[in-house]
């Protein structure tokens, strides 16, 4: 019998990878990007734990914990991915999470745009620092009504990671 798991493994695989380029590629974080990053200034694993700490005090669900660098790191031969994790990062993991309240406005409002919750963010590791980067909902919003709670979700995700103990927003981020 066939594992029902391996596709749904594949597509995260494949999400994990366009995240992981997408984020790792250099350059700067521009003033009107669609990213916002916080330097925290822990190694992963404490890092991560008070990420989750921030979101469950801040009303929201975690709902999935992927440690994408190990899941693609495993797949390595196979996938024969030139360069791989060329910053040399340690360890690279994303958080799925969600405000059913949130979810609940945006699927009333605009349901295509509730596409856009579950919110996520990746956390990216080297050493003793670590970066949280998260991307900016309101850049789903179909119309001012959705563009409004997309704003209003991405004020309040920021201010939560905000709480995140030895972290500042930084907004630009080292070439490795």
């Amino acid at each position: 019998m066939q594992n029902k798991s391996t596709p749904v493994k594949w597509v995260v695989l494949k999400a994990g990878l366009a995240v992981f380029g997408l984020c790792s590629v250099g350059g700067g974080v521009a003033a009107a990007s669609p990213l916002y990053v916080e330097k925290i200034n822990m190694p992963m694993k404490t890092a991560i734990g008070e990420v989750n700490n921030v979101l469950k005090d801040g009303g929201y669900k975690i709902v999935l914990k992927l440690n994408i660098l190990k899941l693609i790191d495993a797949q390595e031969k196979k996938l024969k991915i030139p360069h791989f994790n060329r910053p040399k990062f340690t360890d690279v993991r994303a958080v799925v999470f969600c405000n059913p309240y949130d979810f609940s406005n945006l699927l009333n409002t605009d349901w295509p745009v509730a596409a856009g919750c579950p919110l996520n963010l990746t956390v990216f590791s080297m050493g003793q620092t670590s970066y949280v980067v998260y991307g900016l909902r309101a850049d789903y919003a179909l119309g001012p009504r959705s563009k409004k709670i997309g704003n209003q979700l991405d004020q309040a995700v920021i201010r939560v990671l905000k709480g995140i103990p030895m972290s500042r927003e930084v907004t630009h981020y080292p070439k490795f």
